[in-house]
């Protein structure tokens, strides 16, 4: 084959190589322009909820463990020395005022005082007898003075003795007062009564026992209203008040109260200060029990609060996060939301609190009342963030 047929020859492979490169790229070109186009891929923007700062009071609320005690507790303490012979009350039973408690043998002290008055009544009949004589005997000698029969020395000598007969009366009297006294009173001894109208909280006297004064055989609770102790320390002292209103829960049951009583002074040994508030209504607690007791121990007046759940907390300060509705927020993220929802974007917002009752926050600086903030938490909270707030209806 000569040189000029291998060239031909080469020239015309080259030239099927292209044409056959040339039909493939336009095959791909077509394929390229008929094959449809794929959808991009979006998602709904992220779902908050929203709400505006609500202007109210705070109270925040300390509990502490309380003591239950009747308003009045009466003590039933002997007078003497003998054997409980009869016994008329159990733990439990209301008593009226004066109602006996029981009755102790002290018949012996009776009846010395019995002795002791017998003998005041005898000494008194005496000395009336005597002042009797001595009285005739004095107005017979004034008759004499006047007719001179007798000395003036004689007479004063009578007056004397009428004024001492008189005395001896009077000490006689006085004599009796007090033996009637120690008798009645030993009768009084002898059956020990309620001071007051009320219920009998414990009693600690048997049949046959031996008691003896100072030593208390019964305690009964008045029926006033009750009253609970606590304790509480400087700081809690400064923020109460008599007058201040007390909530007092017993298993599960909650009454009302106020306090009656604090203290000036705290107490040597636990350095706290004890407060005392009534019970209102008709609550019946065992004296000595224990209850909660809750009362204010500070707050705020008219503060803009929120949500607590809607305070975030980093690098020691405090963040809101708020909401600026934008239309152009679905554009910009390439996202869909729900009908009826509003695009909006997030900011995040430096704020400063103040009281809080777990609940609610006071926000002292940083936001307002009009303010909208998010109250629920999503991932896409950060400052710039494209939201979705979810409508009212829904």
């Amino acid at each position: 084959m000569s040189e000029t047929t291998k060239k031909n020859t080469g020239r015309n492979i080259w030239r099927s190589l292209l044409a056959a490169c040339a039909v493939i790229f336009v095959i791909a070109v077509i394929f390229r322009i008929m094959k449809p186009e794929e959808p991009m891929d979006t998602k709904p923007l992220s779902t908050v909820s929203t709400a505006f700062p609500e202007v109210k009071d705070i109270d925040i609320e300390t509990g502490l463990v309380g003591t239950i005690l009747p308003s009045n507790m009466y003590y039933v303490i002997p007078k003497t020395q003998g054997e409980v012979i009869e016994i008329y009350v159990e733990q439990g039973q209301i008593v009226e005022k004066g109602a006996p408690i029981c009755k102790i043998d002290n018949q012996k002290q009776i009846d010395s005082a019995k002795i002791q008055l017998d003998s005041a009544k005898v000494q008194l009949n005496t000395a009336r007898e005597a002042y009797k004589t001595t009285l005739a005997n004095y107005n017979r000698m004034s008759a004499l003075l006047q007719t001179g029969d007798v000395s003036v020395q004689a007479f004063e000598q009578t007056k004397t003795g009428l004024e001492q007969a008189k005395a001896a009366v009077e000490g006689a009297e006085l004599a009796l007062q007090g033996a009637e006294l120690n008798y009645n009173t030993q009768l009084e001894f002898s059956m020990p009564t309620a001071p007051a109208a009320g219920k009998v909280e414990s009693e600690t006297m048997e049949l046959n026992q031996m008691v003896a004064p100072g030593n208390p055989i019964c305690i009964i609770s008045g029926e006033g209203a009750m009253e609970v102790q606590f304790s509480v320390t400087d700081r809690l002292l400064q923020s109460i008040k008599v007058g201040d209103k007390v909530r007092i829960e017993k298993q599960g049951s909650e009454y009302a109260g106020a306090i009656t009583e604090i203290a000036t002074v705290p107490g040597q040994q636990t350095g706290l200060y004890l407060v005392e508030a009534s019970v209102e209504g008709d609550a019946v607690f065992t004296p000595g029990s224990n209850v909660n007791v809750y009362f204010r121990s500070g707050g705020a007046k008219s503060a803009v609060t929120v949500d607590t759940n809607a305070v975030y907390y980093d690098g020691g300060k405090n963040y809101v996060y708020t909401v600026e509705y934008n239309e152009n927020a679905v554009e910009a993220a390439g996202s869909t939301i729900d009908e009826n929802n509003k695009l909006a974007i997030v900011h995040k917002v430096e704020v400063q609190t103040g009281a809080s009752d777990g609940k609610s926050t006071e926000i002292t600086e940083g936001i307002t009342k009009d303010d909208e903030i998010i109250v629920t938490w999503t991932a896409q909270l950060y400052e710039g963030a494209n939201v979705q707030v979810l409508s009212e209806e829904e």
